[in-house]
């Protein structure tokens, strides 16, 4: 008999719980149970409209309302300022802080001045309490001169020397390598002429160590083969394509193994020697048949 009895009862509460919570609650909208003031928060309510569920919420305290404000003790940049009020709405005696003011400093003025390897230092004075504060001034570096040459270490052209550098406010000196001077030559001297596709050669001398230099040479103006690709060697290729004796490319300005036959061809044809190299008499005898195609 108890057995069934207490079967009865779990049944009751399991069937009281599914209908309790077998629907997701519908809730109506906020009461208010208690009214906030600046004293106390306020209070409210809402229900679920199918059980007798219910939530609260809390809501915020409202603010005092002073309308005027008594300073006891104005605030400044070392101490804190306090007021005093009375609320209109519950005439509660309250009493706050006021902040601190900002510092306020005049200008900079030198303490200590900077020099080559030492920072230096700026001040400047709070005009209402005397605090002072400070910021670094960037040291200056050395200001070098160029160097001077130690007697029989003088640099030359061909090594370099070495030398003494002072420091033009600070006195400080520092030694170091002077580069090797430029060369300073001569004007070239031929010592024998370009011929056909043979290049030249010449000489100068520097006038400070007399040394010789020798390069070999075409005359100015010459184009040839494996030269830096420019301007003038499109001109050329242009007149020669004009004139039938080129049809490569002539975009480039780059004078390669086309070029050089199609001016070897010109060279043959109008009683030049064929060399392949444009020298100033071959450009001279193309330009002169190729402006003959405009008569």
């Amino acid at each position: 008999m108890k057995k069934r009895v207490f079967l009865l009862a779990l049944m009751a509460a399991v069937l009281l719980a599914s209908t309790a919570y077998a629907h997701e609650c519908r809730f109506g909208g906020w009461q208010t149970k208690r009214a906030p003031s600046c004293r106390d928060t306020g209070l409210q309510f809402r229900y679920c409209q199918l059980c007798d569920h219910w939530e609260q919420r809390e809501i915020k305290r409202l603010p005092h309302e002073v309308d005027e404000w008594v300073i006891d003790n104005e605030p400044n940049c070392v101490q804190y300022g306090f007021k005093h009020g009375t609320c209109n709405l519950c005439g509660d005696y309250l009493t706050y802080s006021i902040d601190k003011t900002d510092h306020h400093y005049g200008e900079y003025t030198i303490t200590k001045e900077p020099t080559c390897t030492r920072e230096g230092v700026n001040a400047s004075t709070c005009v209402d309490c005397g605090k002072k504060k400070t910021q670094s001034i960037p040291k200056l570096g050395h200001d070098w001169s160029s160097y001077t040459a130690t007697p029989g270490k003088e640099p030359t052209c061909k090594k370099a020397g070495s030398g003494v550098m002072e420091c033009a406010r600070c006195g400080a000196t520092k030694k170091g390598q002077i580069p090797k001077l430029e060369h300073v030559y001569s004007e070239w001297e031929i010592t024998s002429e370009p011929s056909g596709a043979k290049k030249g050669t010449r000489e100068h001398t520097c006038e400070l160590c007399g040394g010789v230099e020798t390069e070999r040479f075409f005359w100015e103006g010459t184009l040839y083969q494996d030269m830096k690709p420019c301007e003038e060697v499109i001109r050329l290729q242009e007149m020669l394509r004009d004139l039938g004796y080129y049809s490569g490319n002539i975009r480039s300005g780059t004078f390669g193994a086309l070029t050089g036959k199609a001016v070897a061809r010109f060279q043959k044809e109008n009683g030049l020697k064929a060399t392949e190299i444009a020298d100033p008499e071959t450009i001279e005898a193309i330009e002169a048949e190729w402006d003959k195609l405009s008569l």
